[in-house]
């Protein structure tokens, strides 16, 4: 099988798939360096990223689908599956075929696909808006995400809008990435080991932590409690990053 790896950026994928339309050489499959499996079958065709390439698929995609195609295809990309790169070059054939009407089938396995990893991404995104929690670090607020999809970039750009006055950092621990405000500019970046445990064993538990820790208290009911349906509302594995169910 030939496989076309792409860096692991959003400008990888749309070059990968650029030269998948305009290489004599095409692949059978499309995926990204970090879920690649390496083995001595596959013949790999190591695809860099190129900034004209990128534009190119990106405005025909704006342009010949829509905007709301690309919102789509980015949220699968982040949700960083073996799968997705490929599943993504499949919709786009369609896409350029079918134009916008390309979402007028949805009975087919390719555009179902796509709306069901979007919707998964698009629902974990929504659901940690609610769940993030900062804690004050040297006038710097920051707060620990481990989410299962790369919605680190989302998230961002939601709290940048919604603490534009303030000093944040929002952490993805699984992805040791961090994203950065400083209110004025934003930016993605990766952590180092220093970085990491600076930020995770900080001892500098501030006002917002305290805030959380207040609330939290003032509204529950110990005669109401529902542990069930607590977890069913806030699921267990983002627990260890909220600071009103461990930190009493």
């Amino acid at each position: 099988m030939r496989v076309f790896l792409h860096e692991q950026t959003f400008e990888g994928l749309l070059s990968a798939i650029y030269d998948a339309y305009y290489l004599s050489t095409k692949p059978d499959f499309i995926c990204s360096k970090i879920v690649y499996e390496q083995n001595l079958i596959d013949e790999v065709i190591t695809i860099k990223s190129d900034n004209i390439k990128f534009e190119k698929v990106y405005n025909a995609i704006v342009n010949k689908i829509s905007r709301e195609a690309l919102n789509k295809i980015y949220y699968v990309f982040l949700s960083e599956t073996k799968e997705s790169s490929n599943l993504i070059y499949k919709y786009l054939r369609m896409g350029f075929k079918f134009g916008k009407d390309v979402e007028l089938y949805i009975n087919n396995d390719i555009v179902l696909n796509m709306d069901k990893v979007s919707n998964k991404v698009a629902y974990e995104c929504h659901r940690l808006t609610g769940f993030i929690r900062f804690k004050e670090i040297n006038n710097i607020l920051y707060a620990s995400i481990n989410p299962d999809y790369n919605i680190l970039p989302i998230l961002g750009n939601h709290f940048k809008k919604r603490l534009s006055n303030e000093n944040f950092i929002i952490h993805d621990i699984k992805r040791d990435t961090a994203f950065i405000y400083d209110k004025e500019d934003y930016y993605l970046t990766n952590l180092s080991k220093t970085q990491k445990n600076i930020l995770m064993n900080s001892d500098d538990k501030g006002e917002y932590e305290n805030l959380w820790k207040q609330y939290f208290k003032s509204i529950n009911i110990e005669e109401r409690r529902n542990p069930r349906l607590q977890k069913k509302m806030m699921p267990t594995r983002y627990w260890n990053n909220i600071v009103e169910v461990n930190n009493k």
